[in-house]
């Protein structure tokens, strides 16, 4: 009884230090930590050492998703560019492990007929590709964000059909925007499908704060809007939101309130 006790205890303590020399098992952990900006390059460093090792769908997702985060707060737009951009090829690389995907590109396949392929379960690498796209075409010049902007919306409509509220309702963050920014010329803006998309993304998900800061930045402050008092009611319930309530979310919905904040320093120069 006393040799089983006792190898039940070494189990318990090799099993921790086996996970934590596990490379997959490490990036993960220093994803969670991604408010610590010392952790989240080392998660970046690690992930691109995993990635030139061989494809790994879950590395390139975490890798996409790194990238993001380290672009949202990056002030610099010409660093925010490039990292959205190395976002884009982490999702990418994820893309390439699903074998729809890999098989369509590999026969020269239209992406838009080989997107339509993708599942649910593809739902990782399909929405973290989207999102450092779009966020790269946000910033980008007016050249560049023509060159992808029919590709940014048919990767967003595939997220649309599959899982509306995967990642707190991103799908709406992205139309409510795309509605309210994307050229006139277009003849797609359209700022109460802006709001619609908005008020969706709310309801999904009221607790992920981006949704609330994007609401009050793209569509209240919009030539055809302009609507300053819900631009401050937006702002300020998500300066009064308890971050602590959702820890897992806790680095994102710090970086939504650093940018309202921005914002309603703002305010005279967006509306007067």
């Amino acid at each position: 009884m006393r040799k089983s006790i006792i190898l039940l205890t070494a189990t318990l303590i090799v099993q921790p230090a086996l996970k934590a020399q596990d490379p997959l098992a490490r990036l993960a952990e220093l994803f969670r930590q991604r408010a610590d900006a010392q952790k989240l390059d080392e998660c970046i460093r690690l992930g691109e050492e995993i990635m030139a090792q061989g494809p790994q769908r879950s590395a390139a997702v975490i890798l996409a998703r790194a990238y993001y985060f380290k672009a949202e707060g990056e002030p610099d737009k010409e660093k925010k560019l490039e990292l959205f951009e190395k976002g884009v090829k982490a999702g990418e690389a994820a893309l390439m492990t699903i074998p729809a995907y890999k098989d369509g590109m590999a026969a020269k396949e239209k992406e838009e007929n080989i997107v339509k392929k993708l599942t649910k379960e593809d739902m990782d690498a399909l929405y973290w590709t989207a999102a450092n796209l779009a966020r790269y075409a946000k910033f980008a010049p007016f050249s560049k964000k023509l060159a992808v902007k029919s590709r940014v919306r048919m990767l967003w409509d595939r997220v649309m059909e599959l899982d509306p509220d995967y990642n707190y309702g991103g799908v709406y963050r992205f139309f409510g925007g795309y509605y309210a920014l994307v050229p006139s010329i277009t003849g797609e803006q359209d700022p109460a499908k802006s709001r619609e998309m908005f008020e969706k993304g709310i309801q999904s998900a009221p607790h992920y704060l981006e949704t609330k800061v994007l609401f009050a930045e793209a569509y209240c402050t919009h030539g055809k809007v302009k609507d300053r008092e819900l631009f401050r009611k937006l702002l300020n319930e998500v300066l009064e939101a308890d971050v602590s309530a959702y820890p897992e979310i806790a680095p994102e919905n710090n970086i939504a309130k650093n940018k309202a904040r921005a914002l309603l320093a703002q305010e005279a120069e967006l509306f007067d």
